[in-house]
């Protein structure tokens, strides 16, 4: 499926070949989505919802090419992590407290419960040392993503993306660990 022509026309218009697009990329779309959502507590969004608003925000940027299924799902983790970082922010301006969430092995696991908004601010200070890990975790994390598609979006080897990925999750262990 030449997911970069359907990427393009659908951004042109063609209805048909967004539908074509998502009905290829439903079912990744939908376990990211779940994955991000099976750890947060109090948030009003369904597994469909975040999708369908990762969906919007992907159409809206209106920005690039799209090259691949993976650059797709790199792009629809990060909006997925901005919604949700988005919803943590509302919460918390009306509730005054942090969502707590768990990061796992597979995706970005750690034993200890981590707040979101820890993992945004250690995102953020990650990405003016090295945007390319902070993309890692994001993909990672946000998106669920495998190191196969991670190291294609980013044009490097996949155990180049398992070695940062690694030493990544070290510092933000780190990082997080500190008041």
């Amino acid at each position: 499926m030449d997911y970069a022509r359907l990427a393009s026309d659908w951004q042109d218009g063609d209805r048909q070949a967004g539908d074509e697009l998502f009905k290829a990329l439903g079912q990744e779309l939908r376990v990211i989505a779940a994955a991000r959502l099976r750890n947060e507590r109090n948030c009003s969004l369904s597994t469909g919802d975040l999708v369908n608003e990762a969906i919007i925000k992907l159409f809206r940027l209106n920005i690039m090419e799209i090259h691949s299924r993976a650059h797709i799902l790199a792009l629809a983790s990060r909006l997925m992590r901005q919604i949700l970082i988005d919803e943590a922010r509302k919460r918390n301006r009306a509730k005054h407290h942090h969502t707590a969430i768990t990061l796992t092995t597979n995706v970005a696991q750690w034993e200890v419960p981590v707040d979101l908004m820890a993992i945004e601010m250690a995102l953020e200070e990650l990405s003016g040392i090295d945007e390319e890990r902070a993309k890692i975790v994001e993909m990672r994390f946000f998106g669920g993503m495998s190191s196969a598609d991670i190291a294609t979006v980013l044009g490097v080897s996949e155990p180049t993306i398992k070695r940062r990925w690694a030493s990544t999750r070290a510092w933000l262990r780190h990082r997080l660990a500190r008041p």
